[in-house]
């Protein structure tokens, strides 16, 4: 009956220890699940102050961004021209060509503009170029 108690004793020991073993794997596993969800959460933080940024970033841009510019058929517009490579100060010469007309509405941003008094000739805008005119004034 002894060596029974001694033989049950010794596999109870080693199911001890294998009990602890299997607990310090467990605390293992599990502080290593922490760290990887640790991780994870760094990384959802760092994207969202990542997009936090980009919405700042790009609330600032449409705010200073002007809006489209959609002319319509009778509109005075002015439109922007190159200086002339003379070698002289560009400073002077005019920056816009005009006062214009829109004569006609294109497709894709464009229009055909003619001079505003004596229609001496016809051309095309992009929206890029031209510039809406409230009052002649403004023409420099």
């Amino acid at each position: 009956m002894m060596g029974n108690l001694a033989n049950d004793l010794k596999i109870v020991r080693n199911e001890l220890r294998l009990l602890q073993g299997d607990i310090k794997n467990f605390k293992e596993e599990r502080q290593s699940l922490l760290l990887q969800i640790q991780k994870k959460n760094k990384n959802v933080d760092n994207l969202k102050s990542i997009n936090d940024s980009l919405v700042k970033t790009n609330s600032y841009y449409d705010k200073n961004k002007s809006g489209k510019v959609s002319l319509r058929k009778g509109d005075i517009v002015a439109v922007g021209r190159k200086p002339n490579t003379t070698g002289e100060s560009t400073k002077t010469q005019p920056r816009y060509r005009g006062p214009m007309v829109v004569t006609q509405v294109r497709p894709s941003d464009t229009y055909r503009i003619a001079q505003l008094e004596p229609y001496k000739w016809l051309s095309l805008c992009y929206n890029s170029s031209c510039q809406s005119v409230k009052g002649l004034e403004k023409l420099e």
